[in-house]
């Protein structure tokens, strides 16, 4: 009884997400003015978002696995990357190095009922941020590692 249940619930909220997400007309309207019921079904359709396979690409499109599973895969996956960068930068890139990490690590780790309405936009995989003050970008092409 318990698993037809959960399929039941997650039917539910599988249809709710859908015909919320198509509800083009409500989207004008801000979310602190939406009614309980209409911010409810957004995070309900949040909720499937972040874990049911395909509906996460109604918050973003690169997203298809599920939201939060996409995003740990980003997150384990931009480690890898930047260790195998700064292995073979020699150690000299590490502006490089910290833009593949944040590229992985900071953004969105959840959908919220606001992204699903359509108020925000639910980044998982955003852009580095430009250099801290006083470093300059590396200029120029390969520069071999001081010796």
């Amino acid at each position: 009884m318990t698993m037809e249940l959960r399929r039941a619930a997650v039917i539910a909220i599988l249809v709710s997400s859908l015909a919320i997400a198509g509800n083009a007309a409500a989207a004008s309207t801000p979310w602190e003015e939406r009614s309980g019921l209409s911010r409810a079904g957004y995070t309900a359709a949040a909720v499937a978002a972040n874990i049911l396979p395909g509906v996460s690409a109604l918050a973003s499109p690169i997203c298809l696995p599920g939201y939060i599973l996409c995003k740990v895969t980003f997150a384990i996956g931009s480690i890898f990357a930047a260790g195998e960068q700064l292995f073979f930068s020699g150690g000299g890139d590490t502006e490089q190095t910290r833009a593949i990490l944040h590229r992985g690590w900071e953004g969105d780790w959840f959908v919220t009922g606001r992204d699903m309405a359509g108020d925000t936009q639910a980044d998982p995989f955003p852009k580095p941020p430009p250099p801290a003050e006083g470093e300059t970008p590396s200029e120029g092409g390969f520069v071999p590692p001081p010796i």
